[in-house]
């Protein structure tokens, strides 16, 4: 508010005082002529009295009796030259016509005596030495009055305001219930009720995305708990030999059909936001050994050498089981494209942890290095088991870093193929 109020102050103040200067300029300038005729006016009569009280004397008499009339007239009263004044043609005119000259921002007139080159000055007397500072202080008594009146202006305003960010900002956190009610008199009420009604549409939209991932990934365990029964079942009473390789098959569907329902589960939990899941602070090496050896077995099988290339961190504090989800899907994908080699590393730089995944395979396009991250996006257009997988395991692995305020990416390893970097930043406990 601060930085708002102050802004708005300095540019208010400072466009006050050069509007002020800029009418007292052009209206000087407009009632110059109105402004000398009053003053002429104002004078004409003290003038019109020395002047007749100077003209039959001499010039060494008038001076004199200027010298006796000044203490009781409190103006300035001395005799010129008219050589000595520098006066232009109007003045002239005036002083023939016998008119007083006014000069010096009407502090000064000069009034014909007798026609000849002697002239009397009436100055007026100059303005008290404290006039400057009452003008200081009233300006300053004016700025301060214009902070006050500015300052109830934008209270209001920045409370408003600030009440709208934070509920953006929860919103954000996702609290999709985060709302903002302000009252009928505020300048942003309309403004408010546009985000409420975005936030409930956005809320709403969710939801129903939730409750279809949820309702499409229960009602297909139901389905496969059946086959898989069946299955065993059928496997007991097969007496041909080619049932038996069929049977294989069938329940390496229902694996794979396993598998896609859970990462389902696991992506649609992340989207119920932070606050249901908590961070715990792990031994870094035991939770990565544990990692890498729940895909040992898959590694040995596709005859790739899956390895830990360092792991400089003592303890890193993370939600272990959605993490080490995520790490398994990176690994994965690694040992499924892999053409002998998949190495990890898990460092810190600075505040971030880097989790990195490589392997010596065909590696990613570039063009397509946004878009595997995606929801059911696969580079390999086919449903092989081998190449093909369901596009759900680098979409989760986004969102489980993105929960922990970090990103994934990927680029080339140092053999040509994919290396893949999950980062995220170090959070005290």
């Amino acid at each position: 508010m601060l930085r708002l109020f102050l802004g708005l102050f300095i540019t208010l103040v400072l466009g006050f005082a050069l509007a002020i200067t800029a009418v007292d300029h052009v209206f000087t300038w407009l009632l110059n002529a109105p402004t000398e005729v009053y003053h002429r006016e104002a004078v004409r009569g003290p003038a019109y009295s020395l002047v007749e009280q100077l003209r039959p004397l001499t010039a060494e008499q008038r001076q004199r009796r200027l010298d006796e009339l000044q203490p009781n007239y409190g103006l300035g009263l001395k005799l010129v030259d008219a050589g000595q004044l520098q006066l232009d043609e109007r003045e002239r005119q005036l002083l023939a016509n016998r008119q007083l000259v006014v000069r010096k921002e009407f502090t000064q007139f000069i009034s014909p005596i007798d026609g000849s080159s002697q002239l009397l000055s009436i100055d007026l007397p100059p303005e008290p030495e404290l006039t400057r500072t009452y003008t200081v202080g009233a300006y300053a008594m004016l700025g301060g009055l214009i902070g006050i009146a500015l300052f109830l202006w934008v209270w209001p305003h920045w409370r408003d305001l600030e009440r709208l960010r934070l509920a953006a900002q929860r919103f954000g956190d996702n609290d999709l219930s985060s709302r903002i009610y302000l009252s009928r008199r505020s300048n942003i009420r309309e403004l408010a009720e546009h985000f409420n009604q975005m936030a409930g549409r956005i809320e709403g939209l969710i939801a129903n995305q939730r409750e279809l991932t949820n309702a499409v990934s229960h009602e297909l365990r139901t389905p496969i708990a059946r086959l898989t029964f069946e299955l065993e079942q059928l496997r007991r009473l097969a007496r041909q030999e080619g049932c038996g390789a069929l049977i294989d098959e069938m329940h390496a569907d229902l694996g794979d059909l396993e598998e896609m329902v859970s990462e389902l589960l696991t992506y649609a939990s992340l989207e119920r936001g932070a606050t249901e899941i908590k961070r715990e602070t792990i031994q870094a090496n035991h939770w990565i050994d544990s990692v890498l050896g729940s895909v040992a077995l898959e590694a040995e099988a596709a005859g790739v050498q899956l390895s830990l290339e360092a792991c400089t961190v003592q303890s890193i504090r993370i939600e272990p089981r959605f993490m080490a989800r995520a790490v398994i899907n990176l690994l994965r994908n690694a040992i499924r494209y892999a053409a002998g080699e998949v190495r990890v590393s898990l460092q810190r730089e600075g505040e971030l942890y880097r989790l990195v995944v490589e392997d010596d395979g065909p590696g990613v396009p570039l063009a397509a290095r946004e878009k595997i991250f995606e929801p059911f996006s696969r580079l390999d257009a086919s449903r092989d088991r081998r190449t093909g997988g369901f596009g759900l395991g680098l979409a989760l692995v986004r969102r489980v870093s993105q929960w922990h305020g970090g990103y994934a990416q990927v680029g080339d390893s140092r053999e040509g193929g994919a290396c893949f970097v999950l980062s995220w930043p170090h959070v005290d406990g």
